[in-house]
């Protein structure tokens, strides 16, 4: 398949990491503001087939999250998908969905295969390049599995509603993947590597390259990452963290990350602290964290209520961080764009 391509000159600087060498330009993407910190994500396969009326059908998702002081609800609604032995079933995006997209917006990055169509961006990639692009980064999936997570993300939809009193509203209603075109399979048979699929990114995606409120993000580490919480936090961090360093720790309470991923989902308040915990020390191992302080947060007869965390960033962090805020500063102003 062959698209008409464009770039604009965003699209390029979205393609553009700025990194020591050439080929540490491999570890690194962008994580899009606000369009990354939805909940989109359904972490539990077991809590979704328990979910399930009459073991197929789904109801609409409603989480509440907040972004940068402001509050927004998010609906999803499942995509319904019949697999190979014709067995029709509804799916929210999950895990696995995550990181697909995660994988495509890495191979988008690459100049030949990244692309703007009837001014939205997107990607074209093949069905090879895709599962080579998640087998080497220790996700390899089954061609059905693939093209299952693909699906999903098309037939999902994700709709955001900005909450308050304040007049001003963003409403957004599409799925993860608008368009999806997807190549025969007698095609893939007689040419893996060169028959063409294509996505079209979420439309917050596009505004971001336009806008330019993409952060530059070390990739490699994150589909490391095993807990979804993990790379939730990891993307938190990269956004929100911009002024890291060992002196500085960043703050954020129990309570915000429960509020904000939706993937702590325990019972009790207990169990959602040790998840947190298991989640700090995976970032401590993977050098995104040099140490963490956890300080519970008492009520009443000391009861515990809450905790806060105080996070100290890994010297490699704080390099990450620092070549994202250069890569940002480099990049032109609206204005300058506009001449």
């Amino acid at each position: 398949m062959d698209t008409p391509k464009s770039q604009p000159v965003q699209y390029s600087l979205f393609q553009h990491s700025l990194c020591d060498t050439a080929a540490d330009a491999e570890k690194y993407s962008n994580t899009i503001e606000l369009y990354d910190a939805m909940p989109k994500y359904f972490a539990s396969r077991q809590v979704m087939a328990a979910a399930r009326e009459g073991g197929k059908y789904l109801p609409i998702l409603r989480r509440e999250f907040e972004h940068r002081g402001e509050a927004y609800t998010v609906e999803i609604t499942p995509a319904r998908y019949v697999d190979r032995q014709d067995r029709e079933m509804e799916y929210y995006p999950g895990p696995q969905e995550e990181l697909v997209e995660e994988a495509l917006k890495k191979i988008a990055c690459d100049r030949l295969n990244g692309i703007f169509l009837n001014d939205s961006a997107g990607v074209q990639f093949t069905m090879y390049e895709l599962r080579q692009e998640l087998k080497r980064r220790g996700h390899g999936m089954h061609l059905h599995a693939l093209i299952r997570s693909l699906t999903i993300c098309r037939r999902a939809q994700v709709a955001i509603r900005k909450r308050g009193g304040d007049g001003r509203k963003v409403y957004m209603d599409s799925s993860i993947f608008p368009t999806l075109v997807i190549a025969g399979r007698d095609d893939w048979q007689q040419d893996p590597k060169q028959t063409r699929c294509y996505v079209q990114f979420n439309r917050l995606i596009t505004h971001s390259i336009q806008k330019l409120t993409y952060r530059q993000f070390n990739y490699e580490t994150f589909m490391r990452l095993r807990h979804p919480l993990s790379r939730w936090l990891c993307k938190r961090l990269s956004h929100h963290y911009t002024q890291a360093s060992l002196i500085e720790p960043f703050h954020i309470r129990l309570s915000t990350i429960v509020r904000d991923s939706c993937l702590a989902n325990a019972r009790t308040l207990r169990h959602n602290t040790a998840h947190v915990r298991a989640v700090l020390e995976e970032l401590r191992e993977h050098d995104v964290l040099l140490d963490f302080r956890e300080t519970p947060q008492t009520g009443k007869r000391r009861r515990m209520e809450d905790a806060l965390y105080l996070l100290t960033p890994h010297p490699r962090f704080v390099d990450e961080v620092k070549k994202a805020n250069k890569r940002q500063q480099n990049n032109p102003s609206p204005a300058a764009r506009l001449k």
